[in-house]
């Protein structure tokens, strides 16, 4: 799915993982540069090679896949990064704050802990973000509250919100709090959003939207 030039939604991750009886997705998308693809989060773990084959015909074979920026550390954001990290030596990035989840300093929920024990998550060597707060053309916004380091990513007035909200069927929700360890903060932080300059929602779960019909 084509968002703007450079911009795509993989479709192999729109396919749905059952999950004790739910039906599951969680979105990836690629910005595809001079130099090299970058994604965003890298999905669930079922789809490792699918995502590797579709952004390789996306860059028609001549593009490497160079960085994941992740938004969070929840599986099914950084569930295939280990795996693409092996074929193709890219960079992986994510919070300094979301660290201690990796290492089991700090503990996730039960319901995210659980689904990485079943999916048997692997971990990749990860990069700290900048203190710069950017990452190339990629701004870095802290966007705590579903997790102690979730970010959102800014690119060229598109914004990739990882778990801070969703989209689904045209109506736009907030973090699940099902899932989210602190749903004031994560509100809080979905407010921090409005005063920002973007055209474009891209949603971790559901399909992406222009900015106008939801915030």
């Amino acid at each position: 799915m084509k968002i703007k030039e450079n911009i795509y939604m993989l479709e192999c991750t729109r396919k749905k993982v059952l999950y004790h009886g739910r039906e599951c997705d969680s979105m990836v998308y690629a910005v595809l540069e001079p130099d090299g693809v970058s994604l965003i989060d890298s999905g669930f773990p079922p789809f490792s090679y699918d995502i590797l084959e579709e952004i390789r015909l996306l860059g028609q074979h001549r593009l490497p896949l160079k960085q994941i920026l992740l938004t969070h550390a929840d599986l099914d954001h950084i569930g295939n990064a280990a795996w693409l990290q092996e074929k193709t030596g890219c960079t992986v990035w994510i919070s300094r704050l979301e660290k201690d989840y990796l290492t089991g300093e700090r503990e996730r929920l039960p319901n995210k802990q659980k689904m990485c024990e079943e999916f048997h998550l692997q971990l990749p060597h990860i990069e700290f973000y900048p203190d710069s707060s950017a990452v190339g053309e990629f701004q870095i916004l802290d966007t705590p509250g579903h997790s102690a380091g979730h970010v959102c990513l800014l690119y060229r007035q598109v914004l990739f919100g990882g778990d801070l909200f969703s989209i689904s069927g045209g109506v736009f929700s907030g973090a699940n709090p099902e899932w989210t360890e602190d749903p004031v903060l994560a509100g809080q932080s979905l407010e921090r959003l409005r005063s920002l300059k973007f055209t474009m929602l891209c949603p971790g779960h559901g399909i992406p939207d222009k900015r106008r019909n939801y915030l």
